[in-house]
């Protein structure tokens, strides 16, 4: 073994005996001493520290607080420390642990004078500068009130709760610095998971936004912004530690989140809604949706109002009546399509919305996050998924009606060359009478009938095999040689590399050329014999089609013909043109015309080359 890799492996283990020693030291470190504490109510303010002082008799044990905290109620604690009175004349500075409230003073003694010390989360006084914010109140053994207690005033406003769940702590200045300066395993993943989370959201939230961009399906947009406000919600302390939005906790900190709770069930009702299209599919639903979005917007505007003029028991309430709409509204909703699903879209709705629901369950019940963090997690891809799933149904959709269209418009094609060949045929029928050649009429009608009984027997399908197109074109030239007396030969020749029950064409692609060649050229040829060439051949991925005639080229035809003088090409030459872009979806041209001329410069026919794509 070589010995650089010897050194690495050597340098891990000492890392790795370095660090579990570290975080068994950290996790002795860490540990606080918990201290009992005594409560008194009051809804009066004006209670100064000195009458609390004075009065005993005002406060009874935590485990007497039984009811949920209300915001216009105020908390006096008084915390007794005479039991560890021997421990705090060991350090000249120590640390009050407790949890996060909207506004909290600690009362102590200096110089025979009562201060008061600040430390709610409404009053500016303490930066949040960790994910796991705990607030750390300093305090001295001198500046205990009668050298035993430390004396708190709260006022719970975001939230209610118990007064029981309360706990308080005490660590010294060394703990302090050790839990500020180093990351226990704990402390490890808690950010950990939020900062997974966030890269979550913000993947997700920049993807569905350039879905959106480009394909300007609304439900895109408020996916997006779901998930935006999903990760601003539950990484709130994450985005005020690292002075991101807000640089500390306030009422207006405290008011951008209750609407961001709010804008989050505001945009999943509106993406349910585009995203199910309740409007056609889902119409009971989507008037429900309809008194939803009227409730939030007005829970907002309340709520508003409410912190505005600090009516917290307001605020509360609003909120907790918008969180009982909404587990209505997703349980019942969930119900609902589960009865009524017309597509599987609804399953993953009532998927992700169940994980989610669970997830914040556990985040109500149990206090923490995490819980909220991987419901929505596991939601955000469910969703995720279920956009994908309907992009793909639309897209199968749109390649059926891209389908449809296009037979619809080959059929279109198609049945105005049928017509154009059909008048051609009747013409050449009551030519022959107006001759009186009876038999010679009889005969081409008797074809001309044939070939428009196959015509119809292939009228459904837009394209045939190659060899039922040389058949029926094969019919038509047998019929343009009975009208003109067999007057010029025809040769059809197909390539032994080519298997013409094996390839598909359109249906009467090739007929309008040949058309024009016997009419144009070979008809209007005085002199000399009159022959007409067809050759079939494969070429890679094409079909190269050759009809080359000896007729008078195409500038004598058209000073023959003066009702051709005004265009420069023929009807059935533009429509096959059409019918052979629209067969591979091209816009080049799959047909050259060449005009053969000898050394004399004298036209000796023409030449017209076809491709038909294959793949």
């Amino acid at each position: 073994m070589p010995k650089s890799l010897l050194y690495v492996i050597y340098v891990l283990i000492l890392s790795n005996v370095y660090y579990c020693s570290l975080n068994a030291q950290n996790n002795q470190d860490r540990n606080t001493t918990q201290i009992p504490f005594e409560v008194y109510k009051t809804t009066s303010d004006t209670i100064s520290i000195h009458d609390i002082i004075k009065s005993n008799t005002l406060f009874r044990s935590s485990k007497y607080f039984t009811k949920k905290t209300s915001s216009k109620d105020i908390y006096w604690i008084k915390i007794d420390l005479d039991k560890e009175l021997k421990t705090l004349k060991t350090d000249s500075l120590w640390y009050l642990k407790s949890c996060n409230y909207g506004y909290a003073s600690l009362f102590y003694a200096e110089n025979n004078t009562l201060i008061e010390k600040k430390f709610g989360l409404f009053d500016g006084s303490e930066k949040i500068n960790s994910i796991s914010y705990i607030p750390r109140i300093p305090f001295k053994y001198k500046s205990l009130i009668k050298k035993r207690f430390i004396y708190l005033k709260i006022r719970r406003l975001r939230f209610s709760d118990r007064v029981t769940n309360w706990k308080f702590h005490y660590a010294s200045q060394t703990i302090n610095q050790s839990v500020q300066n180093y990351y226990s395993q704990k402390n490890i993943i808690t950010p950990i998971r939020k900062y997974i989370f966030s890269g979550v959201c913000l993947v997700m939230f920049i993807l569905t936004l350039a879905f959106f961009i480009t394909s300007r399906n609304i439900e895109f947009l408020f996916y997006s912004l779901y998930i935006f406000c999903l990760f601003i919600y539950l990484n709130g302390t994450l985005l005020i530690a690292n002075n991101i939005i807000f640089d500390d906790y306030n009422i207006i900190t405290h008011w951008f989140f209750q609407i961001v709770q709010i804008l989050i069930n505001l945009c999943y009702v509106y993406f349910v809604s585009f995203y199910l299209a309740t409007k056609k599919d889902y119409p009971t639903l989507n008037r429900i949706i309809k008194y939803i979005i009227y409730s939030l917007i007005i829970i907002i505007i309340l709520d508003s109002l409410f912190l505005y003029f600090k009516y917290f028991e307001g605020a509360i309430y609003i909120m907790n009546v918008q969180r009982f709409i909404m587990t209505l509204f997703g349980i019942g909703g969930m119900i609902y399509l589960l009865l009524t699903a017309k597509n599987s879209l609804a399953y993953f709705i009532v998927a992700g919305s169940f994980l989610f629901m669970i997830g914040t369950l556990g985040f109500f019940f149990f206090k923490t996050s995490i819980y909220m963090m991987a419901g929505a997690t596991l939601e955000i891809i469910i969703f995720a998924l279920g956009l994908a799933y309907k992009m793909h149904q639309e897209h199968k959709e749109k390649l059926l009606f891209e389908k449809e269209s296009f037979i619809n418009n080959c059929k279109a094609l198609r049945a105005q060359i049928n017509p154009h060949f059909i008048f051609n045929s009747l013409g050449s029928i009551q030519h022959l009478i107006v001759l009186e050649k009876k038999e010679a009429a009889l005969k081409y009608l008797a074809k001309f009938s044939h070939l428009i009984r196959n015509l119809l027997e292939n009228s459904i399908e837009t394209n045939i095999v190659l060899s039922d197109e040389i058949n029926l074109l094969r019919q038509y030239l047998e019929l343009e040689a009975l009208r003109f007396d067999t007057t010029f030969k025809y040769i059809i020749h197909v390539d032994d590399t080519l298997n013409a029950d094996a390839e598909e064409v359109p249906m009467l692609i090739i007929q309008p050329l040949v058309e024009n060649a016997i009419l144009y050229g070979l008809l209007n040829k005085k002199e000399g014999s009159k022959k007409l060439n067809i050759c079939f051949r494969k070429e890679k991925n094409q079909i190269i089609c050759k009809i080359d005639d000896n007729g008078i080229g195409r500038n004598a035809a058209k000073n023959i013909n003066s009702s051709l003088k005004k265009t420069t090409k023929s009807r059935g030459l533009e429509l096959t043109e059409k019918r052979l872009q629209r067969f591979h979806k091209s816009e080049e041209k799959n047909i050259e015309i060449i005009d053969k001329i000898d050394s004399h410069g004298t036209s000796i026919g023409t030449r017209v080359i076809i491709k038909i794509q294959t793949e």
